[in-house]
């Protein structure tokens, strides 16, 4: 018989609460920006990095490019292919992984293209190598910055690792928090971008748990 998920294997209430909670305060963010733009903090906050030492842009512009999803997809290709191969077990969750990676993205560039909100203003821009791109020098035609997909899938690959190579999971950490702070200070994002990017990932997570108790039956 097909695969399936039992009425057992659905998240408890509880993670399914804080699902829907950190989902419904990621909606209220985005119903704020579609009435106000930006958060109050916004830009406060973006000034507040705006007069860093040059060494410092030039070290989040590097960094933050390992973000990019021309990076980050071949790795978690390669590394999931070969799990795929090796732990059979976990098919189902690295579908649902894979699924994740997808559909989020696909969410966060409807909401770009969608959402009467632009990206932080000229001021707040301090990318050395701005327009510098490997593979995809073009964007989707965008005209929100919100929400970060950078963030977003930083923040599933950090859920990925601490889930199969537990070991890099601090590394993992910090190169997370330097990405969510880079592509503010760098003037890629609001931190209200990255906000509402850590809703939505935190709003995905409870739902492995169901993936990984799909039984062949």
């Amino acid at each position: 018989m097909k695969d399936r998920i039992s009425r057992a294997d659905v998240p408890a209430k509880g993670p399914l609460l804080v699902s829907g909670a950190f989902f419904l305060f990621f909606l209220g963010v985005v119903l704020l920006l579609a009435l106000h733009r930006t958060v109050l903090p916004d830009r406060a906050i973006s000034e507040r990095l705006s007069d860093l030492p040059s060494s410092v842009y030039l070290f989040f512009s590097i960094l933050c490019r390992t973000g990019n999803v021309e990076i980050e997809l071949p790795l978690l290709l390669i590394s999931g292919g070969i799990l795929w191969l090796t732990k059979r077990e976990e098919r189902p969750v690295l579908l649902f992984f894979l699924s994740a990676l997808v559909l989020g993205t696909l969410f966060e560039h409807l909401l770009k293209m969608n959402l009467p909100r632009y990206f932080p203003t000229r001021e707040f821009r301090h990318d050395p190598f701005s327009g510098w791109g490997i593979f995809f020098p073009t964007h989707f035609r965008v005209i929100s910055s919100f929400p970060s997909g950078h963030a977003f899938r930083a923040l599933l690959i950090l859920f990925f690792i601490d889930r199969y190579y537990p070991r890099l999971r601090h590394a993992a950490f910090a190169w997370v928090l330097l990405i969510m702070t880079g592509i503010v200070v760098l003037g890629w994002h609001w931190s209200s971008d990255v906000l509402g990017s850590i809703c939505l990932a935190f709003a995905v997570r409870p739902w492995i748990p169901a993936f990984e108790k799909i039984k062949k039956s």
